[in-house]
């Protein structure tokens, strides 16, 4: 059996299922997690999908949001845990506790940084988005996914490639959006509750943030940060705790190398982390790695 059958083939088998996104989720973790509990739910079985941070504004229109926890009733248990874009099982925050004396860990992960951790993994590195590792496994637990599943699908595929202008895009990235497209998803809809549905309170705190971008002398690298204040001021909502920070890698230069030195992790071209510091501590804690990494990446 390839990987992703020994996966689908021992899911089928198991009672109660956690399935973990990593701290911050993004569309991907979040819409490939769902994909997958949607088709643990089709064939009757018992699964959680379980997120640290909860679901950012953006992505709740997700079918099955509501179905995701940020917390796991005391006394849970569960005979396995699905690690979903977790480079380390820490990746999954707070929640990654109830992983804790479970028999069975699965480890599905597309990034290289991956530690291979896990009793069952599925770790693809040529994957534009972990939505193309867990598909395989989605059609064989459910081998006719509805609209909503191909929804949550398309959403993680589309998401992690930049709308398929990524360098990380295959003829595979492709070949599946097709397949999600016959399914019943929707590109166009995707992108529209994704990128164009916007809250005004979103649009008037991006106006804010954009207005105290720096850029540094060379022009290589810009900055902004949001503060509680601004979130205040323009009654936008703050929904995780701590300190966010984003980053977008170009030219050669590795955005998931500075995460990681940070303590978070993500691609080449966008990573990201979590710090609990003082904002102009984080600010200048990062810059530090950056301009390491902009020396690494110099012709």
């Amino acid at each position: 059996m390839s990987p992703a059958e020994t996966v689908a083939e021992t899911l089928k088998s198991r009672r109660n299922i956690l399935l973990l996104n990593h701290e911050a989720p993004d569309g991907d973790c979040l819409g490939s997690t769902l994909a997958l509990a949607k088709a643990l739910w089709a064939r009757g079985q018992r699964a959680t999908v379980g997120s640290s941070d909860g679901v950012p504004e953006m992505y709740r229109f997700l079918p099955s949001i509501d179905r995701v926890v940020t917390a796991i009733p005391e006394g849970e248990t569960f005979d396995t845990v699905v690690f979903m874009e977790c480079s380390v099982p820490e990746r999954a925050g707070r929640l990654a506790a109830h992983a804790a004396g479970v028999p069975l860990r699965v480890n599905i992960d597309h990034h290289v940084s991956n530690t291979g951790y896990g009793d069952l993994v599925l770790w693809d590195v040529d994957a534009a988005a972990v939505a193309e590792v867990v598909y395989p496994i989605v059609r064989i637990l459910h081998p006719r996914p509805d609209a909503d599943t191909a929804t949550c699908l398309l959403t993680a595929l589309m998401t992690d490639t930049g709308s398929f202008h990524y360098t990380s895009v295959t003829p595979r990235s492709f070949q599946l959006a097709a397949e999600l497209m016959g399914a019943g998803a929707s590109p166009a809809g995707v992108f529209r509750q994704v990128y164009e549905n916007r809250s005004a309170a979103s649009v008037r705190l991006l106006g804010r943030a954009l207005s105290g971008l720096t850029l540094s002398d060379d022009g290589r690298v810009a900055w902004t940060s949001v503060t509680q204040a601004m979130l205040r001021e323009t009654g936008a909502a703050m929904e995780e705790e701590g300190i966010h920070v984003s980053l977008r890698g170009m030219g050669g230069v590795r955005a998931h190398v500075i995460a990681e030195a940070m303590g978070g992790g993500g691609h080449a071209a966008a990573a990201g982390f979590t710090a609990k510091a003082p904002l102009d501590e984080v600010i200048r804690r990062t810059l530090t790695v950056v301009r390491r990494e902009l020396g690494a990446a110099a012709p």
